[in-house]
């Protein structure tokens, strides 16, 4: 399974339209596809595709992202039922839910943040996973870079959008320093979001764009009929299948089915680490007793910690 995320962290360039158009031509051309809706605010799940926020009493994917709830990832899944579907394709959602909102905070807490996501959906079964991500550089964004072969970056052509593509770029080495794994493939550029003819200015910006070494791949600009789509809770490529946005659609699952074709091994997820209580008491008390020899010495040796394993 190729997993891609669509990130960046200015709001507005079109991420969730760019995930759900995606997501939706890959199903077209006959492929799997899993669409992981990761934004709290959940655009996607709703606005988009018209489906339900899960219902609080029902696995989520916050409760499986906070290890409050473990089960296959089948069973967080929702089948799209209303998109055009190549033969044995499939358009699944994993939507957003609630909880979504408290999540930052509870992945903030894990020791080695980054691979959560990665855990929860490596052994589903598709040919492509599309990650929606929220519009900010925080855990849950450093959890689709930890898991993706690669990413998509949507870009409005101007000034503001350079300079949020250097940060982008920082912030993909780092997560691939931290968690160690091998360096992202950057799938492509999407300039979305502007108006036609394009202006000079917009064309002056994405020159520079040209200058990253990216590549710039169809672009998805201003059209009434994304909205439409929206409101029928369906995507372009079903919509309006012959408009320029669902060609373009079309056009960049081509080039992300490309990658898959090269068979990309599947990242590295290294073994969850649970964190155990009586292993980090024993652990604090050994360094107390060494480097304390005041009246709280062995204060810790009263708290609870695993017995010491029978020497064979």
């Amino acid at each position: 399974m190729q997993i891609t995320s669509v990130v960046n962290q200015k709001g507005g360039v079109g991420k969730t339209s760019l995930s759900v158009g995606t997501a939706a031509a890959l199903a077209e051309r006959g492929r799997r596809v899993l669409l992981i809706d990761l934004d709290p605010q959940g655009h996607a799940t709703t606005e988009m595709l018209g489906l339900s926020e899960v219902r609080g009493d029902a696995p989520t994917l916050a409760k499986a992202l906070a290890k409050t709830w473990k089960g296959p990832v089948e069973e967080l899944v929702v089948p799209h039922p209303r998109s055009n579907l190549g033969r044995g394709g499939a358009l699944d959602v994993v939507p957003t839910s609630p909880g979504m909102f408290d999540l930052i905070r509870r992945l903030d807490s894990f020791r080695v943040p980054g691979w959560q996501l990665a855990r929860v959906i490596q052994f589903a079964n598709y040919d492509h996973c599309v990650i929606d991500c929220p519009p900010a550089l925080d855990v849950l964004t450093n959890n689709a870079l930890a898991a993706s072969h690669g990413i998509l970056v949507p870009v409005q052509p101007d000034k503001t959008s350079i300079r949020a593509l250097r940060l982008l770029a920082d912030q993909v080495r780092y997560v691939e320093q931290t968690v160690g794994r091998q360096p992202l493939s950057w799938f492509g550029l999407v300039p979305s979001l502007y108006r036609r003819p394009i202006s000079h200015y917009a064309a002056a910006a994405l020159q520079e764009m040209y200058e990253f070494g990216i590549p710039m791949l169809s672009h998805l600009p201003l059209g009434v009929v994304m909205n439409e789509a929206a409101a029928h809770g369906v995507p372009v490529t079903t919509y309006a299948p012959e408009t320029l946005q669902a060609l373009s659609f079309r056009e960049i699952a081509g080039t992300l089915d490309g990658y898959l074709e090269q068979n990309q091994a599947p990242a590295v997820v290294p073994a969850d680490e649970e964190f155990v209580f009586e292993d980090f008491i024993s652990e604090v008390a050994v360094a107390r007793n060494v480097n304390d020899n005041g009246v709280r010495k062995g204060l810790y040796d009263l708290l609870p910690k695993k017995p010491n394993r029978p020497r064979s």
